[in-house]
């Protein structure tokens, strides 16, 4: 059996089916005292770039931002990363995600 952080990285960088990983990950408590595992801006970039590349579609983007967010068992290495976070996971609230808008994040963390 794999343990709670190598699911998390898994998670993050998009390695398995979402649902799968998230199933596995529900068999841990939502409460950790500290992050087990730190999201960096390449990782972001790096799941991005596959929508933009079309290996993954928005609604696959959007699963997964709606996966990692609010995780105490993550670590944002900025606040940048929680706001995108938020903005590709509610896309009902913060509008359509676009190739163009993703642009826009992959430039922004790239700064």
């Amino acid at each position: 059996m794999r343990n709670r952080k190598e699911i998390l990285k898994d998670l993050v960088l998009l390695q398995g089916h979402i649902e799968v990983l998230e199933k596995e990950l529900s068999q841990y408590s939502w409460d950790v005292e500290m992050p087990l595992l730190s999201v960096t801006e390449i990782d972001f970039i790096n799941i991005i770039q596959k929508c933009i590349n079309n290996e993954i579609d928005f609604e696959t983007l959007s699963k997964w931002a709606d996966a990692i967010e609010c995780r105490d068992d993550l670590d944002f290495v900025n606040e940048k990363m929680v706001d995108i976070i938020f903005e590709l996971a509610n896309s009902e609230i913060n509008g359509k995600i676009t190739e163009k808008r993703l642009k826009e994040i992959v430039k922004n963390l790239s700064e």
